[in-house]
């Protein structure tokens, strides 16, 4: 509790920045779709709005409907209103005749960034150590808002929050870049009405690689009692999918101190179409003297929407 007291204090420009990203949430909620004919021979995936999805190539469509020709149910014609969205499957995505659908992961690791932003209307839900909430939507292709609270203070009444705004942008195909900040506090300190703002990480990060392989390096300043750390915090993170559901990931931390501490993380993630779990170890030269593997702390359920 002392380190979080000492780490808070500044806080007239985070409310104004929560403030501004509220009201662009509740303008942005609702978002149109463009619609993109799909051409014959194509292989895509349709998911109907009763939560079912189908697997075939392109045999027609017109303004009101779409023929597919699917290995199970041979041709196949489907109302466009029955529709929820349609899905080009790439050559790439297609392994040993099986389909591997799109990694949902691919803006994160375990609790850091890639450079690459959610798409206008989507977003995720992560729930780490059952305590904490987070979600995080996608206001436009470039930009999304996160935000969440720590579950054990919030029952005691002094709940500790912490809000996101984040730039992502595809430069190419495999090269990202964004920007972004986290800010925390907490209620408690802030009715106490000491002067304490908050403590903050301001970042930029780089992201190269494809959805199921991709490293990413994070520089950033940390921000508290209206000061900058002297040296900034580093990151480097990597994912590879090593199976349709499985895929390994690292994320690692420079942090500040005479003049670093590190600290790693290295586990898997298990991987569904709209869901994910992620199992992870922490180390660091002090745990690694008892446990020399590392501690397994970091148990975290995703679900992407």
């Amino acid at each position: 509790m002392q380190l979080i007291l000492l780490i808070m204090k500044n806080l007239s420009f985070y409310k104004s920045v929560l403030t501004v990203m509220l009201i662009l949430l509740a303008g942005c909620v609702a978002f149109s779709q463009q619609e993109v004919k799909q051409e014959p021979g194509k292989m895509v995936e349709i998911k109907l709005n009763d939560g079912t999805s189908m697997i075939g190539l392109v045999v027609s469509e017109n303004s009101e409907s779409i023929t597919i020709k699917s290995k199970t149910f041979g041709e196949v014609t489907l109302k466009k209103s029955d529709i929820k969205e349609i899905n080009e499957i790439k050559t790439s995505q297609m392994k040993d005749g099986k389909y591997w659908f799109k990694n949902p992961n691919s803006t994160r690791y375990l609790f850091g960034q890639t450079g690459r932003n959610l798409k206008k209307g989507d977003g995720y839900y992560q729930n780490v150590l059952i305590t904490t909430n987070i979600a995080h939507y996608g206001i436009t292709d470039w930009f999304s808002i996160g935000g969440g609270f720590e579950g054990i203070s919030t029952f005691a009444g002094e709940p500790i929050f912490f809000i996101m705004p984040k730039f992502g942008f595809e430069i190419t195909d495999k090269f990202s870049a964004g920007a972004g900040y986290i800010y925390a506090n907490a209620a408690v300190v802030i009715e106490d009405g000491d002067g304490f703002e908050g403590i903050g990480l301001g970042y930029g990060v780089v992201t190269y690689g494809t959805d199921d392989y991709h490293g990413t390096f994070s520089l950033g300043w940390g921000q508290a009692g209206g000061e900058l750390t002297n040296n900034p915090f580093i990151s480097f993170s990597g994912f590879a999918r090593v199976g349709r559901r499985i895929g390994l990931v690292t994320e690692n931390w420079m942090i500040p101190s005479d003049p670093y501490y590190w600290v790693f993380s290295y586990g898997i993630k298990i991987i569904g179409e709209r869901s994910s779990f992620d199992i992870a170890l922490v180390n660091s030269k002090d745990i690694a003297t008892v446990f020399p593997i590392g501690l397994p702390i970091w148990f975290s359920y995703n679900f992407y929407f």
